[in-house]
């Protein structure tokens, strides 16, 4: 059986940084825990998602982000009292699901409530199974049916808001094509060009783009679960880079090891191309689309274009 993808770990109190990043109308440590004036108070627990909220809401939403550190592991997230009292007092909750946030599922079994709708993206779009790749948020279809699900949810949490909610899904999901855009312009180019990645984060980027991993995947899934790649898939990985056989290194800028960063040195060495890749929002992009639009177009550019 497939691994399990590698989790964001229990609650604990105090040992990494915690920042709330609020968007939409006002700021709140702590979120209402109910519809107030026509705002509806929503926590996400990763910001990407947070993000695509704030934009469906407008106005109508307050929305209250848990994961945002660009510069940390979103595996190692520690959750302290602020970040638990956000989620359970929380009436709206938007999660990835897939395992990758199991902070939050503990908080919320710990404090239950009737009067709360959790939103999990991946029962929302369908993805299920041993092993699946939980970083959603790469997927074009993913991506629009979790925005589609949240917008559903703003509507029936605020239902004299619904058609602004509606007018936001549609401004969101035009300015994301771009990204669509240019994954297909790369499939259409490129389709088949052997690539090879040191986590599998851009997963669903590959595949929508039609490119090929030709390196293990067991290479990425030991880095991934935190365990150390075999004597036979470091071989196979040095060997690709070594030779060229592959057009991109895909690098995970926020989550590196001795061992990423000793293939991420050889790709260079060898003169492939390397393609960073992040699992949260970095610090300075404006939005989500901006985000992954720019991570598409510089793929385009390492392939050649």
């Amino acid at each position: 059986m497939p691994s399990q993808p590698r989790r964001l770990p229990s609650v604990g109190v105090g040992l990494v940084a915690f920042s709330l990043f609020t968007a939409g109308c006002g700021s709140a440590t702590t979120p209402p825990s109910a519809v107030v004036k026509g705002v509806v108070p929503v926590v996400a627990v990763e910001n990407f998602w947070g993000d695509i909220t704030r934009q469906i809401g407008g106005s109508h939403a307050q929305v209250t982000s848990i994961v945002t550190n660009p510069g940390a592991d979103p595996h190692s997230y520690e959750a302290d009292p602020q970040a638990a009292a956000a989620i359970s007092s929380a009436t709206f909750i938007v999660k990835n699901g897939l395992g990758y946030d199991e902070f939050a599922d503990k908080l919320l079994n710990a404090n239950p409530s009737r009067s709360r709708e959790v939103l999990t993206i991946a029962t929302a779009v369908g993805a299920s199974g041993a092993g699946i790749n939980p970083h959603l948020w790469f997927s074009p279809d993913y991506v629009k049916a979790g925005a589609a699900a949240i917008a559903d949810q703003l509507a029936r949490a605020d239902p004299a808001d619904a058609a602004g909610f509606r007018q936001g899904l549609k401004a969101f999901l035009r300015t994301y094509q771009p990204y669509v855009d240019t994954l297909a312009a790369i499939k259409v180019k490129y389709a088949g060009a052997p690539v090879s990645f040191t986590e599998r984060v851009p997963g669903y980027l590959l595949a929508a783009a039609g490119l090929r991993l030709a390196t293990p995947s067991t290479f990425a899934q030991a880095i991934e679960d935190g365990n150390d790649p075999s004597p036979a898939d470091v071989a196979a990985i040095d060997k690709a880079l070594s030779g060229r056989t592959v057009k991109v290194l895909f690098y995970n800028a926020q989550v590196t090891s001795p061992t990423t960063d000793k293939v991420k040195r050889a790709a260079k060495a060898s003169g492939v191309p390397v393609v960073g890749v992040s699992e949260t929002i970095p610090a300075g992009e404006p939005d989500f689309q901006t985000w992954q639009i720019g991570q598409a177009k510089a793929v385009l550019a390492a392939l050649g274009d």
